[in-house]
């Protein structure tokens, strides 16, 4: 059974929300990027600090499941981030998710680009089953880009 979302603007309130899922949903992937270098580690998740600005929180009935945060340029949507709860992963959320984005560049008539780190494995599926494009491999990050109809 797929789960319906719906999307809800993040607030200065989020933050430990999005800082604790941030955490459980990278740590695993953090590590195998950068093992033993907490300096790297502490890096990403500076680098992919909260937002409430260009965030919106993805809810299942209400609860607070995720988070999807875009960034809108003259020549493209950036995803800069996107995690749901381990709890609620793979039941078709975050493609959800993504399908709404995918629905705004279309309106727009902007191309989606993203980032992966090469070792998360699910959201390369994710993306990747979805027609995103793998553009370039660089610092331990595949660039994706999904050309919307």
């Amino acid at each position: 059974m797929r789960n319906v979302i719906s999307f809800r603007p993040a607030t200065a309130d989020d933050r430990a929300f999005v800082d604790a899922l941030l955490h459980a949903t990278m740590h695993e992937y953090v590590e195998a990027t950068w093992p033993g270098n907490e300096e790297a580690q502490r890096h990403y998740y500076d680098i992919n600090r909260f937002n409430f600005a260009n965030t919106r929180i993805i809810q299942v009935d209400g609860k607070d499941v995720g988070r999807i945060s875009t960034t809108v340029f003259s020549d493209h949507i950036f995803i800069d981030e996107i995690h749901i709860a381990p709890e609620y992963q793979h039941r078709g959320i975050g493609r959800q998710a993504i399908e709404q984005v995918v629905k705004e560049a279309r309106e727009m008539r902007l191309p989606i680009t993203a980032t992966i780190l090469i070792v998360n494995r699910p959201s390369q599926g994710l993306f990747l089953g979805m027609g995103f494009k793998v553009m370039e491999e660089k610092d331990h990050r595949f660039h994706i880009k999904y050309m919307p109809t």
